[in-house]
Formats: C-alpha cells, sequence, structure tokens
C-alpha cells in the first residue's frame, strides 16, 4: 500500500496489481500529455522510500547528457512531494538517505556487453522512450536485469507496431500494458487540449499517432514512411569513419512559446561510397541565444566541418549571432529558392536507395518526414535541416567556405 498521498489516474491502476516481478514487463504506451512519464516518475519516488536499498536505472537509447534525461522530473517529483529529507540529490544521481537505495541515468547505445554487466543487481530498469530502443540494446538489457523480483518497466508513444518494445508485449503472460492517450490524463492542461485540437484540424492521422498513439500510417504524397526508416536504422558502433560532418540550422526568428522549433541536425558523409548518417537531431523551441548556442556546442562536440543555416527569414541573424558566440566557426548560409518539397525529393531517393541512414531513431524528426506531404500549412523545421545537412554534404568540395571574422 502507499505510503504517499499520490492522485492516481485509473488507466495506471493495472500498472500497480501484482507481486514485485510479477509481472516481470510493466508498460505504458499512447499519445502525449497523457502522463506515461509522470507515473514512472512518482512509483521511482514512491518505491524508493518504501524500499529504500533499491537500487533502479532509467535508460534510454541515447542518452547524450543529463540534460535529457528524466533527472529534473524526478527533482521535480520530490519537491512537490515534499519529500527531499529521504533523498540526497546529487549532480548525476539520486540516493536514498536511509539505506543503500540509489537512481542512475544512462544510455544503452553506451553499453557494450561487457559493460552492461555493471547494471546487473538492479531492481529496476526503466525504460523510457522505449520506441527508440534497438533489438540489440533490448536484448542486452533484459538479461541483464535478473535479480529474484527484478522488473522492467517501459515507457513510450508508439511508432510502428514492429519496433522491438512492442513485442516484448505480445503474446507474453508475464507482461502488463495499457494504452492511454491524453484524453484519459484528468491533470492535462486546457492549452495542451487546444494544441491536440488544432493538430486534429490540420491533420486526422498526425492527430491519431502523436495526441492518441496510434502506430504511424502511410501518407498520402509522403516521401517517407516507416518501413524506410526503420531500413535506415543502426547502432553507433556501425558507423564508419566520417570525412565530414555538418550541423544544419533550421531557425525560427522569434522565441516565445507559439515559435516554430529550431531545427538542429547534424550528419556526416563517409568518403568513398557516399553514404551519409545522421547523427544527431537536437532540434529545440527556444529563443535565437539559446539554439545558436546548442549549435555551437554540437558543431564542437562533433568536430564539424560546417555550421548551414537557411536564412529566407532571418538575414543575417545567423551570422551575427555567430558573431558573438564563437568567431571560429565555419559557417556558410543557404536561401532556398525551390519549395519545401522539391528540396526534399532528392534527398528521398537517397534514403530509397539505402544511402542515408540514422545512428538510433530520431522520433520527432522522422514523425515530420512520415507526416509531410507539402500540403497545408506546415513547418517541418526538423526535416528541413536534414535536407539542408545532407544537400550540403552530397554537394561538398570538402572545404570549410568561411568563417566568421
Amino acid at each position: 500500500m502507499s505510503i504517499l498521498p499520490i492522485e492516481t489516474p485509473r488507466w495506471c491502476l493495472p500498472l500497480l496489481n501484482g507481486d514485485r516481478g510479477k509481472p516481470r514487463y510493466r508498460g505504458a504506451k499512447g499519445g502525449r500529455a497523457s502522463g506515461k512519464s509522470h507515473f514512472f516518475g512518482e512509483a521511482v519516488i514512491e518505491r524508493l522510500i518504501e524500499e529504500p536499498n533499491t537500487k533502479i536505472i532509467c535508460i534510454r537509447e541515447v542518452q547524450k547528457s543529463l540534460e535529457f534525461s528524466s533527472l529534473q522530473l524526478l527533482k521535480d517529483k520530490i519537491n512537490k512531494m515534499g519529500v527531499g529529507h529521504y533523498f540526497e540529490i546529487q549532480k548525476n544521481r539520486i540516493m536514498t538517505v536511509k539505506g543503500k537505495g540509489i537512481v542512475i541515468f544512462q544510455g544503452m547505445q553506451d553499453h557494450t556487453a561487457e559493460s552492461v554487466k555493471s547494471l546487473e543487481g538492479f531492481d529496476v530498469a526503466w525504460v523510457e522512450e522505449a520506441q527508440s530502443m534497438s533489438n540489440r540494446s533490448l536484448e542486452l538489457l533484459d538479461p541483464t536485469i535478473r535479480k529474484e523480483g527484478s522488473e522492467l518497466w517501459f515507457s513510450w508513444n508508439p511508432n510502428l507496431d514492429t519496433d522491438p518494445v512492442e513485442q516484448i508485449f505480445k503474446n507474453n503472460d508475464n507482461a502488463v500494458l495499457v494504452h492511454v492517450n491524453y484524453l484519459d490524463n484528468p491533470f492535462v492542461t486546457d492549452a495542451t487540449k487546444e494544441m491536440a485540437e488544432r493538430t486534429r484540424a490540420n491533420n486526422v492521422l498526425k492527430y491519431n499517432h502523436i495526441w492518441l498513439g496510434d502506430y504511424m500510417k502511410e501518407i498520402e504524397g509522403a516521401l517517407w514512411n516507416g518501413d524506410m526508416l526503420q531500413a535506415s536504422r543502426v547502432n553507433k558502433d556501425e558507423i564508419p569513419d566520417l570525412t565530414r560532418i555538418v550541423v544544419a540550422i533550421d531557425p525560427s526568428v522569434t522565441g516565445n512559446a507559439k515559435s516554430d522549433e529550431t531545427g538542429i541536425v547534424v550528419a556526416g558523409r563517409t568518403a568513398n561510397d557516399d553514404t551519409y548518417y545522421v547523427l544527431e537531431d537536437c532540434s529545440l523551441r527556444g529563443t535565437p541565444d539559446q539554439w545558436i548556442r546548442r549549435a555551437v556546442v554540437k558543431y564542437h562536440e562533433y568536430q564539424a566541418d560546417r555550421i548551414i543555416a537557411e536564412v529566407n527569414n532571418g538575414g543575417d541573424l545567423v551570422e551575427n549571432l555567430l558573431r558573438n558566440t564563437d568567431k571560429n566557426v565555419s559557417y556558410r548560409s543557404v536561401r532556398a529558392t525551390r519549395g519545401k518539397m522539391l528540396r526534399a525529393e532528392p534527398i528521398a531517393a537517397l534514403y530509397e536507395n539505402k544511402k542515408v541512414f540514422h545512428a538510433g531513431k530520431f522520433s520527432e524528426l522522422e514523425e515530420q518526414m512520415i507526416f509531410y506531404n507539402g500540403r497545408g500549412n506546415v513547418s517541418p523545421d526538423r526535416l528541413d535541416a536534414l535536407v539542408w545537412a545532407i544537400t550540403d554534404l552530397s554537394q561538398s568540395t570538402g572545404q570549410p567556405m568561411w568563417r566568421i571574422s
């Protein structure tokens, strides 16, 4: 029985039934704003208070930094629930004051068959954004979390019925799974409901996928489909040496809650076979200062050759921001003279010919790729950044264009 006064939506109740480790696999999948992460975050905190020797890992396929982990969510929950006296919150982990309980945050792509053994003895693995987990990662993780009574928790927004995480819950008597959406969440805000309704008015299939949690379906006129993207996926350790790497920006010139996202995509090219690898989608909704800093950080992190930015709307904005942020960055501006679909078609052809690969799964980028068909007032910022990146790599001579001075 819970010792904390947690308001629990009715959809969560099947996940709370059973003894420790029975069932072993507990999952919640569905649309955005359904409360999946909040439920599991509260479950982590409650478990540690009830059993202060519990060891929990919060894991996802790729975790570049703690910025993208659930650490902040758990810290916020601890503060809101008024249970800070139970915990010692450190820079990269949470520990119990009494007992030897701990929560750590990692990415599966960073593990090998040897290094994953360090997770033996953990009681719970919460797999976040489980739609992005590769079959390799799940095959490493599952037998590693094998302590008596151990459990694996999964939360995800469904993409394809063929995704590896989906297979865990098919015909599995040792698993419980709930499908939930924002309409099941009693705490959803009116602003979120309005956002969902705007999506439904513009694109019902996109609404069904993003907000109701249905699988992706092929869109008439779209250049990409789920099977094409599934075939493009590779693990990080399968990427060969790259001779050129670029960071492409499709900038938003404003920075408020209603602004478009700024698309930021990192991609590279091999030397001999003209093969391209999408390394990271680091797009965000933020102020110009925020997105230019992220682009510069990624430029140095990947030792990129160039930052590319579309300047149709922002004019000299990107150059001026770079001048004030890092004058040594190699930069080239690009200007769209053709429509988005025309620019995207040759890139889609490279995917069809198995010339472009994704280093993991980039759910939000891939949603834009699958749902964009050139119709309606839609701004696929992540997709635009991807197109600019691959276009530059395919045309590049290998020499930097110029540097900010």
